[in-house]
């Protein structure tokens, strides 16, 4: 059996990963010193934002992660340093759970063709200047406002913890397929009438988001997972759920709001 490790520079996690490549062996595990799509086992030692990076640098793996939290809160996580030989016994053993996460993806039709952009947590759309930017917002083709502020967050049901929840969005259980909308510090004057709550949609809808006024054929700065692009003579943005799909090991136990009560309420 093979296994990728994937670890951050810091001291705690290569403490944990000099622990934890013996310990693998030990189990069976031939480490592996770079991603080939053909493991068994990935695993991921750091905190959110070091899971993020490792999924999307080797472009959403369907093979099973298991991660391993040296970071703050750790929501992809379920390991620590100091249980990492008994959570590789429940591996073995077959005493775990997989979590399918689908990410969200955009299409960005510009002037000069389209562009394929995906998030795990989320995809963020906002100008590139300080004043409001001005979209056009419509589901399955169908025009639901004109909307006025700093931007538009669309969320999956994991990432609804992240951004959106600071944004004052639902948290949503990742067993639902949906997809939430979110503004961003919407206008709501005589002028500009923007909902102010978030939208919760199945995920097999598109929202399409096109730049009305000033804003139309502009540029627009999307970001996923924090990750920001620049891109210019934008038309519209397309977003729907991805094909993709991450399945993430749980352990037979796993309860999400138990987790999310003591890492976040």
């Amino acid at each position: 059996m093979k296994i990728y490790v994937f670890c951050n520079q810091k001291d705690r996690s290569r403490d944990a990963y000099n622990e934890f490549i013996p310990m693998a062996k030990e189990f069976g595990y031939e480490a592996v010193d770079e991603f080939t799509g053909d493991e068994d086992l990935l695993a991921c030692i750091g905190g959110d934002g070091t899971f993020l990076s490792f999924v999307h640098k080797l472009g959403f793996p369907k093979i099973p992660i298991i991660g391993i939290n040296t970071g703050h809160l750790g929501f992809f996580q379920e390991a620590l340093p100091t249980n990492m030989r008994e959570t590789l016994d429940y591996i073995l053993k077959g005493n775990y759970q997989l979590q399918h996460i689908s990410p969200v993806q955009a299409r960005i039709v510009t002037r000069r063709g389209d562009f394929m952009r995906t998030g795990l947590n989320e995809v963020v759309i906002r100008g590139p200047y300080s004043h409001a930017s001005h979209y056009e917002v419509s589901i399955d083709k169908t025009k639901i406002q004109d909307f006025s502020g700093d931007g538009i967050i669309i969320s999956t049901p994991v990432g609804s913890t992240a951004y959106n929840y600071s944004l004052g969005g639902s948290l949503i259980s990742p067993e639902l397929d949906v997809l939430q909308l979110t503004p961003i510090a919407p206008m709501s004057t005589s002028a500009y009438r923007c909902f102010n709550s978030s939208l919760i949609l199945p995920s097999r809808d598109t929202i399409t988001i096109a730049g009305t006024g000033r804003c139309e054929g502009g540029t627009v700065l999307v970001s996923f997972d924090g990750r920001t692009h620049e891109f210019g003579g934008v038309l519209r943005i397309e977003v729907t759920r991805s094909d993709k799909e991450i399945r993430l090991i749980r352990m037979a136990s796993y309860n999400h709001w138990g987790k999310l009560s003591s890492k976040l309420l």
